[in-house]
């Protein structure tokens, strides 16, 4: 009887096993990451192939339910294995069946990751403004554009970009005597907050 029940413990835990590489193979590997130093690069080298990993969790459901269904080929049978049986085409798309779903599993489960991983990831485009402003330096173009950029960033939350539009000069007496641009000055909107 205990013969029985470690094989049904097996074929259980192969089951569960291959399903859960089949579902998430990068992230059941890396949780995994433990021993000596060979076993762990061995580890991180499936980690890197969520193929193989798969084909692992494919060979251990299969695996499993070829362990529990000889396991279980002894009088009295269950009404579905009398049926298997007897309807042997249902004895073969019953596995067939069983992967199909796994496999529609998987790929709803991806879906839906896929597009969270698209919207943490900034899938939704923000929305931003541009104001144009003037700076001026007596000492450089260089200047005038810190100067600019660093009101702008006092005075704005979430400054992107700026782009330079033009640069002058301001002329006294035949001298130079300020340096002047003007920029474009853009910054990502918050959550909520609309354009005006």
């Amino acid at each position: 009887m205990w013969a029985k029940r470690v094989k049904d413990l097996i074929a259980s835990w192969l089951v569960g096993h291959g399903v859960l590489l089949l579902v998430a193979p990068r992230r059941r590997a890396l949780l995994w990451i433990l021993g000596p130093e060979r076993l762990r690069k061995l580890t991180a080298w499936y980690a890197e192939h969520p193929t193989l990993m798969r084909l692992r969790g494919l060979a251990g459901v299969g695996l499993g339910i070829g362990l529990a269904l000889r396991q279980y080929r002894e009088p009295p049978r269950p009404w579905y294995q009398r049926w298997f049986s007897e309807h042997r085409l249902a004895g073969w798309l019953a596995p067939l069946g069983i992967l199909v779903t796994i496999l529609a599993a998987m790929m709803i489960y991806r879906r839906r990751r896929s597009k969270q991983a698209a919207r943490k990831r900034g899938g939704v485009m923000p929305i931003a403004r541009v104001i144009e402003l003037s700076a001026t330096s007596d000492q450089s173009f260089e200047d005038a554009i810190n100067q600019g950029i660093k009101r702008a960033t006092t005075t704005l939350r979430n400054v992107e970009s700026a782009w330079i539009k033009d640069m002058n000069v301001l002329i006294k007496n035949n001298e130079v005597r300020a340096y002047k641009v003007n920029m474009a000055i853009t910054f990502v909107l918050e959550e909520g907050e609309q354009p005006t």
